[in-house]
């Protein structure tokens, strides 16, 4: 009983596919069923049997057959049901599936496999043939039926094409963390470099170039250069003191003493350990203000334009006027109490009844001076007094064997200061001038008129330095009298002073300076001195 009931379940299930399929197909919206589906198309072509066989069989025609007679005998339904059945396979060319549920079907590979095996040998359709042929297909489909399917599990499982890429597995974790550490040492070792670097940099640089402020500093005994250094800092005299203590040390400044220093800001780490290595004052000083430089060969009155710049700061000012300096070097009791405190320097200190403009002219030594906030204009023409007596006190035993006075010597050299530009011309200048007043001759010097006329060291042209005055009636212009002059025309450097106290011996008796170099070409003979004046003069003047 219950193969029979099986057999007519599957039977049942075979009617319903086919008459499904059959009125699909004549709808042409036959579905294609999976298995089928799964076949080679080059092989098998299901569709087009599947359509020939709607052809040949019509829905009446099948439905009559199903629908018929109730009243026939199981076989002949069998039979028929078997017929048609056989008769389709043999159509699509394929093995048939029976409707089971999807989990007890046979894979398309299995099913594949078992078709190619078995070999399909045309027959003519025939009742007896539909017989037989139902019977082994019955037997097919059991084994069909108990067979479970495997294609869904291989359905199931995903397609080598489908499987996702395999994950690459993550760097290691403590390799990454090494390199961000070396990265960040690295990083942090150029940062501190380069923070290292502009600190040193701008501590050995003054602390503040533009402020020239002097504070007095005091230096105790033994104080190492560590020490010194916080002092210096403390004070405000420098940015670092550690970077003090290492420049000193690395440049080999040793030595320090002790004492008061006036210091300020705008002095560079060098300056100020030479300041240090010189040594200091037992009593504090007055903080210096600024400074006023005299350079050489300059006259009083351009003197007394510089005596208001101060040379310490770019475009300073010094609080002296130039007419208040020009007022005390022209007073007599100023000059008197002079002549009181330097006795040797101003003993043979020419009058104004001579002649000579002013009487302190020559007598300010060329240098450079500081100044303080007690400083006034009678100070600072004092100390440029008492620096040409402390140039000279070596000098004033010579002059006296020299038989020169010194208002002579100072004479002579602030003539010799502006014929010559090198040590070695003063000194052969100097010899060519003494050789003249041993001849009893005129010292005949351009530069004598032109501080007469008052043109030294003021802008002339080459021209009016050449042609010259020399008929101007001054006991400056000495092509008409003889002698030195009645005093100084400038302010002479020491140089010059040692050239006129120590002269090169020659036999010259004539100069004459080319006017585009300054190069002195010397003559003994007046037709030489023609020769030079209009090669290396007058040729140059057109």
């Amino acid at each position: 009983m219950v193969e029979k009931e099986t057999t007519e379940f599957s039977r049942e299930s075979f009617k319903e596919k086919i008459l499904r399929q059959l009125e699909e197909s004549n709808e042409g919206k036959a579905p294609v069923d999976d298995s089928i589906e799964r076949l080679d198309p080059d092989k098998f072509s299901r569709k087009s049997k599947l359509d020939n066989f709607a052809q040949n069989f019509s829905t009446e025609k099948v439905n009559s057959k199903i629908n018929g007679d109730h009243k026939s005998t199981e076989s002949e339904f069998t039979r028929d049901e078997k017929a048609i059945r056989h008769e389709f396979l043999h159509a699509s060319n394929e093995p048939y599936h029976f409707d089971v549920p999807k989990h007890n079907q046979p894979s398309t590979a299995e099913a594949d496999s078992e078709f190619e095996n078995k070999e399909v040998t045309p027959q003519h359709f025939s009742r007896g043939n539909a017989k037989a042929s139902t019977v082994d297909m019955t037997k097919e489909d059991e084994k069909m039926v108990q067979k479970p399917s495997k294609s869904y599990r291989k359905n199931s499982k995903p397609s080598k094409r489908g499987k996702k890429p395999k994950q690459k597995q993550p760097k290691n974790t403590a390799g990454r963390i090494i390199a961000v550490i070396v990265i960040v040492l690295i990083l942090a070792a150029g940062a501190t470099g380069w923070y290292g670097y502009n600190f040193v940099k701008t501590g050995v640089q003054p602390l503040n170039p533009n402020d020239s402020t002097v504070k007095a500093v005091n230096i105790p005994v033994g104080a190492s250069s560590k020490q010194i250094g916080t002092i210096l800092e403390k004070s405000g005299i420098i940015k670092n003191g550690m970077i003090f203590q290492y420049y000193t040390k690395f440049q080999n400044y040793t030595g320090f003493k002790s004492g008061y220093y006036n210091l300020s800001p705008n002095m560079s780490l060098s300056s100020i350990a030479k300041e240090l290595e010189a040594g200091g004052t037992e009593k504090p000083v007055e903080p210096i203000l600024g400074k006023i430089t005299i350079p050489e060969g300059l006259t009083l009155t351009q003197i007394a334009k510089q005596v208001t710049i101060n040379a310490a700061v770019k475009n300073g000012k010094t609080p002296f006027t130039e007419a208040e300096f020009m007022k005390v070097v022209q007073d007599a009791s100023f000059i008197s109490k002079m002549k009181n405190a330097y006795p040797t320097l101003f003993a043979s200190l020419p009058e104004l009844s001579t002649g000579v403009k002013y009487q302190l002219e020559g007598y300010l030594f060329p240098a450079t001076y500081e100044y303080t906030k007690n400083s006034t204009a009678e100070t600072v023409a004092t100390s440029m007094i008492q620096a040409m007596n402390t140039q000279l006190t070596p000098y004033y035993a010579q002059m006296t064997k020299s038989n020169m006075t010194v208002n002579e010597v100072l004479s002579l050299s602030s003539i010799v200061e502006k014929e010559a530009n090198n040590d070695d011309g003063r000194r052969n200048v100097a010899g060519t001038f003494n050789n003249r007043i041993a001849a009893g001759m005129t010292l005949d010097s351009n530069t004598t008129i032109l501080y007469a006329e008052g043109k030294l060291g003021t802008s002339t042209t080459l021209k009016q330095d050449a042609s010259v005055n020399t008929s101007l009636n001054s006991p400056y212009n000495t092509y008409m009298y003889k002698g030195y002059g009645p005093g100084p025309i400038d302010s002479p450097s020491l140089s010059s002073i040692k050239a006129v106290l120590n002269p090169t011996k020659n036999q010259y008796y004539y100069f004459v300076a080319d006017v585009t170099t300054g190069k002195v070409y010397f003559a003994k003979t007046l037709e030489e001195q023609n020769v030079n004046v209009q090669k290396y003069v007058n040729s140059k003047l057109k």
